[in-house]
């Protein structure tokens, strides 16, 4: 199957993708036949059907090119962030052995002695590495067809609708965007990178109708005054980290058409989702399960299954792993009549003095205090409790009034004991709190 290519058939002269990056756009048909001619210069330089090409391109005509080219080769694309520092790039290449890496369109041989991945792959996207080392997940083209299918019906998505891909799109929520662009006719208008000016500007020139963001991207560019350009959108898919139940509330009462999701790299992006115009109603949750994925709970622990699900890692020897059809995500979480809350990791539970203490509960208290910009709690190392809760914030609030304000909303085990006032907390390009990276 190739979409690009029975896309370009049907709707050829029809815009396909605007770089805002580069300046310009192109149609289907020029997609097509950028797509063609990279596929030309692997077969040339003696790629061979299965092989891996890494990409380390930022969002854009040439990526979505490359993309393509890879689907059409057979070969599976393995795309790289620009930013990427240099030695984790080299330990994403020494894993997914690929043959030729592409980076400022020049194509390289890595000189690794290439691995041959399942004929079905179509690319390989790496995790975040919040919970650990980033683990390189195999995708096929009927995982993407199924999260895609899963998203265009929890939006009520079709042809008329356009794109704007902020995400990079080595991540799972920038490149569920391409796929959903080419199985359902959608334009996408591509960003670079993320900087709030250059967002609000695209909203306004190009009239994009959908787009996803993580919490922090929202809450950055209404920060820069885009409430207006924002309530433009007929959706705003919210992934990538948890959107608390009353800033959700807060984003729905200015109007702005929010719609919470919960995802995995190893489902190709989202699994639930809070469909347009339920935010208030939904606050708090992931919203509903979608038709192309199947979630359980054994003893409280998210499993998923179905067509979305990704066949493996590409080191089969990482537990737990996707394979054989269930995947138990380490998340924890509660449905009810189809409806699916994450309630966080099941390994960043706090243990203090033999009471469970989960960390997002803590955090989001202590953000909805006024003076209290951001804030991340976490467990660290006690001789008295084993662990204590402890809280890095950004803002002006002081401790003392933190406390009070705590103790009149959680149980006394759960207020920290430890803080912690940091100018920025660590967080991927996903907008994650990477925990294991807060300063002690």
């Amino acid at each position: 199957m190739d979409p690009l290519r029975q896309l370009a058939a049907r709707h050829g002269p029809r815009r396909a993708l605007s770089d805002r990056g580069a300046g310009f756009w192109v149609t289907w048909f020029d997609l097509d036949q950028l797509a063609h001619a990279w596929a030309g210069r692997f077969e040339a330089g003696g790629l061979s059907p299965g092989e891996r090409v890494a990409v380390q391109e930022p969002a854009g005509v040439r990526f979505s090119a490359l993309l393509h080219a890879c689907l059409r080769f057979g070969a599976a694309l393995v795309p790289i962030s620009p930013r990427t520092p240099a030695a984790e790039s080299e330990r994403i290449l020494a894993d997914s052995r690929p043959r030729f890496l592409v980076r400022e369109g020049q194509l390289e041989p890595t000189g690794l002695e290439p691995a041959t991945g399942a004929a079905e792959d179509v690319c390989v996207l790496y995790t975040s590495g919040t919970t650990g080392q980033p683990k390189g997940v195999r995708l096929t083209l009927a995982n993407h067809a199924a999260s895609a299918q899963g998203c265009a019906s929890a939006l009520a998505a079709g042809p008329e609708d356009r794109w704007l891909q902020v995400l990079p799109p080595h991540h799972a929520g920038g490149m569920a965007i391409l796929f959903r662009s080419v199985f359902f006719n959608q334009p996408v208008v591509a960003l670079p990178e993320f900087e709030p000016t250059l967002v609000l500007d695209a909203i306004e020139s190009e009239r994009p109708t959908l787009a996803a963001l993580v919490p922090t991207m929202l809450t950055r560019l209404l920060e820069a005054g885009g409430l207006e350009e924002l309530r433009r959108l007929r959706a705003i898919l919210i992934g990538g980290a948890p959107a608390p139940a009353d800033q959700v509330r807060v984003w729905a009462d200015l109007g702005l058409k929010v719609c919470p999701s919960y995802g995995l790299t190893e489902s190709a992006s989202q699994v639930a989702v809070v469909p347009p115009g339920r935010a208030r109603e939904l606050a708090g949750t992931a919203g509903l399960v979608g038709p192309h994925a199947q979630v359980d709970l054994e003893e409280g622990q998210i499993i998923l299954s179905g067509a979305c699900l990704s066949p493996g890692y590409v080191n089969s020897e990482l537990k737990p792993s996707p394979s054989g059809g269930r995947f138990a995500t380490g998340d924890l979480g509660l449905l009810r009549d189809g409806v699916l809350t994450v309630l966080g990791r099941s390994d960043d539970t706090i243990i203090t003095g033999g009471e469970n203490v989960r960390p997002e509960e803590v955090e989001a208290v202590l953000r909805a205090y006024p003076g209290v910009r951001d804030a991340a709690v976490a467990g660290r190392s006690d001789p008295l409790w084993g662990q204590v809760v402890s809280a890095w914030l950004i803002g002006e609030a002081s401790v003392e009034d933190l406390e009070g304000w705590c103790r009149a909303r959680l149980p006394s085990f759960k207020v920290p004991r430890r803080w912690h006032r940091v100018s920025e907390l660590p967080r991927n390009s996903g907008g994650k709190v990477v925990r294991r990276s807060l300063p002690d």
